[in-house]
């Protein structure tokens, strides 16, 4: 999507051999002498934020491409941090102190953020790594509306700007099938999509907004003849992302008495699964059986994982009893092949209808800069 060409799974900006740079839709941009901000809940070196400016034969090398955002030169990053920003042995330099020293602004506040100025660079990181779910999110740490508005505003001149935004923690709400979690970070995405549809009323002849997936993730269905009446209250009473009550197990597990009676309350509290049938608190006590057992003494067999993925074993199980009681199921804790849309407003938004591949979306993007 970043690029046009398709490549190897975990490749960034290069061709399947590891030894061609593609070019991406943002570097064109650039390069046209347009301005360029990428923002992204996630943290700023993850795989999609990276792919529109990095080009390195992993997407986990995670120094590297710090340092290759560093010389893409564009004008505003901002969201989480910069993962591994001293290498993976913390023997190297310092990301932010390389950035500073090639003119970029690293700003840590809200109100530096504010106080900032066009036509400086900017790398605004409120995270050590990815910001938190929106449903999680204190009221210090910046929205991605807020992130997408002050973009706007701090690129906007009069040769044009490319703005990216991604909303990269409702993939992992969908990773941790956590329904919930997801609701709250698609309400933050549509908050900030409003943003920019607020600057396009104000352009419209010369704006275009484009908003898509990369690809589907977890499988998620809704059972037939649920209405939003009934979904919402059930997720409604999950009070924080399954993510911060993994935390909330992890210290338990290091408490005395380590019994299932005692940790009930808290799943209770946390997801208000009250008056559970015996078939619940089952899977439920088999849960927290593997969750208080170190991660190496854990039997990760297929049954294992077909239940719990990667993740936290009584975290996954409480918001999928929770998820079902809403109507929601989840068939995967990976990506799918699901068809996913692409909604497009604006000048040259016609040429977005219909259905194509992905490496299509960067072909109609950069057709569309060879316009005056």
């Amino acid at each position: 999507m970043a690029s046009g060409y398709k490549t190897n799974n975990g490749v960034l900006g290069m061709d399947p051999s590891r030894t061609k740079n593609l070019t991406s839709i943002a570097e064109t941009a650039r390069d046209r002498g347009m301005k360029v901000g990428i923002v992204t809940s996630s943290f700023l070196n993850d795989a999609t934020p990276a792919a529109f400016y990095a080009h390195r034969p992993s997407r986990i090398d995670y120094y590297e491409i710090g340092e290759q955002l560093i010389d893409s030169g564009f004008d505003y990053f901002a969201g989480g941090g910069l993962s591994r920003r001293k290498g993976r042995k913390e023997n190297l330099r310092d990301l932010y102190e390389i950035a500073r020293e090639k003119g970029y602004r690293v700003l840590r506040t809200c109100g530096e953020l504010a106080s900032s100025r066009p036509g400086e660079k900017i790398i605004a990181v409120f995270a050590a790594g990815a910001l938190p779910y929106e449903m999680d999110r204190p009221a210090e740490s910046p929205s991605l509306a807020e992130l997408t508005k002050r973009g706007i505003e701090l690129l906007d001149n009069p040769n044009g700007f490319f703005l990216m935004v991604e909303g990269g923690k409702m993939d992992w709400a969908c990773h941790l099938n956590d329904a919930a979690a997801l609701v709250h970070d698609i309400a933050a995405f549509d908050a900030a999509v409003g943003e920019a549809l607020s600057f396009a009323q104000r352009r419209p002849k010369e704006t275009l907004i484009v908003v898509l997936a990369d690809h589907e993730t977890g499988g998620m269905s809704i059972g037939e003849g649920i209405t939003a009446a009934e979904l919402f209250p059930v997720l409604s009473a999950q009070k924080k992302s399954s993510e911060s009550f993994t935390g909330k197990v992890d210290r338990f597990s290091k408490a005395p008495q380590l019994t299932f009676e005692r940790m009930l309350p808290l799943i209770t509290d946390s997801f208000g699964l009250h008056s559970l049938p015996e078939s619940e608190l089952d899977k439920l006590r088999t849960a927290f059986a593997q969750s208080m057992l170190p991660k190496e003494q854990r039997k990760r067999d297929r049954e294992y994982l077909r239940r719990y993925g990667p993740y936290e074993p009584l975290s996954v199980t409480a918001t999928r009893i929770l998820n079902r009681k809403a109507g929601i199921t989840w068939s995967s804790f990976g990506h799918s092949g699901a068809d996913v849309p692409v909604f497009a407003h604006g000048a040259g938004s016609a040429i977005f209808a219909g259905e194509y591949d992905n490496t299509d979306i960067a072909r109609k993007l950069m057709s569309l800069l060879h316009f005056p």
